[in-house]
């Protein structure tokens, strides 16, 4: 039976993208690569049921923010800083689950 491209998005994934996003540069300082499962199982909770049409960056840059501004207790005069980290990490997620996603090779 063959199987719809793309595939849904999975929490282990999800975990992956988040981890190697390190979008706080915990890991990056010495922190466990695990640092980042909790906002990973959030993100995944919130976005999981998504049709693929819309894991669209516009999409999930939203809801990154509202998840890293609750977890790392970022103001709203702070997300600017931040986007372009939040803005990277939404964008992988469209690349591999997305409307575009194509195979990806590892």
């Amino acid at each position: 039976m063959s199987q719809p491209w793309p595939p849904p998005p999975d929490l282990a994934s999800i975990k992956e993208l988040v981890q190697a996003a390190d979008t706080e540069e915990f890991i990056k300082q010495g922190s466990p690569s695990d640092e980042y499962d909790g906002e990973a199982e959030e993100l995944f909770q919130a976005i999981g049921h998504f049709p693929t049409s819309d894991l669209t960056a516009r999409n999930l840059l939203p809801i990154i923010e509202r998840i890293w501004s609750k977890s790392f207790d970022i103001a709203e005069d702070e997300l600017p800083r931040h986007r372009h980290k939040f803005l990277a990490l939404s964008q992988q997620i469209e690349r591999f689950f997305g409307p575009a996603a194509q195979p990806q090779v590892r």
